[in-house]
């Protein structure tokens, strides 16, 4: 721990960010299985609140059970499930679609209903693309032009991985803008929808809700604006030394380790 005014005995529910938190690319960062175990048998509700829009629920899930850390499909709230969120509540099934990035999105799209259609596509999806090409970003770009809405899964300009930070959503959405003269509509941290559905899962109020993350300018700016309680660990984005500002968090962490530490030691002086 290098600072915190949090007491984890208010504590009674907990959101976390995955890249940077529980993981850095195919590393599993420390004492994030021994975290979330301890959150499972004491009978404490988590969900894992991620920007990442390259991962079906189901790949997440699958890869949360191989670490033996406790995952069922309603604990994952990624940006691709905002996203469909928001698609639903906005727009009929059968509304032509593109997506300028990964097939995760594509199928949580299309399975919603929603028609994959490059030449009448009225919403254009924007998120990490791996596959991205000149001609990918054409099209995007051209539906933009041509009226359709535009929606980014996150705005995160790079992503944590063991060698260094590698281009994010946002990279690609700044291209789009760029081009386009458009804004688009963000579906992830550190808008406010992530966290109030978050929340609302969880059960608990927000001031007794923490968040976890490793990025101060989604994770915690998001957090602090509802209320929440906030966490920030040093494994992913954002360092001790980077100017917190108006998004200071509650407490500041070396990784999970040094936090489930902190959680033990004020429950054993209660």
């Amino acid at each position: 721990m290098t600072s915190s005014t949090l007491d984890f005995r208010t504590i009674r529910a907990v959101a976390s960010d995955m890249d940077g938190v529980l993981w850095r690319g195919t590393e599993t960062l420390p004492g994030a299985v021994e975290f979330f175990q301890f959150l499972h048998q004491r009978g404490i509700p988590y969900v894992m609140a991620t920007n990442n829009s390259t991962k079906t629920v189901h790949d997440y899930v699958k890869r949360l059970r191989s670490l033996n850390i406790p995952a069922e499909p309603s604990q994952i709230l990624s940006s691709v499930v905002v996203t469909g969120d928001y698609l639903a509540k906005h727009f009929p099934a059968g509304t032509p679609i593109y997506v300028l990035g990964s097939e995760a999105i594509e199928a949580a799209m299309t399975g919603l209903g929603y028609v994959l259609d490059p030449d009448r596509a009225e919403i254009v999806i924007v998120g990490l693309d791996y596959r991205l090409t000149y001609d990918r970003l054409r099209i995007a770009g051209q539906r933009i032009l041509a009226g359709a809405t535009f929606i980014g899964t996150n705005s995160d300009a790079s992503l944590p991985m063991p060698d260094g930070l590698i281009p994010g959503s946002g990279t690609m959405i700044a291209a789009l803008q760029t081009m386009t003269q458009r804004e688009p509509i963000i579906m992830g941290k550190p808008q406010a929808t992530m966290f109030l559905t978050a929340v609302e899962r969880l059960g608990a109020p927000a001031a007794n809700t923490l968040m976890i993350g490793d990025r101060l300018e989604t994770d915690i700016q998001g957090a602090n604006a509802i209320g929440m309680a906030t966490a920030l660990v040093l494994t992913g984005v954002s360092s001790e030394e980077d100017d917190h500002g108006s998004y200071a968090p509650d407490g500041v962490y070396d990784d999970l380790a040094a936090i489930l530490r902190q959680w033990q030691h004020d429950l054993a002086t209660a």
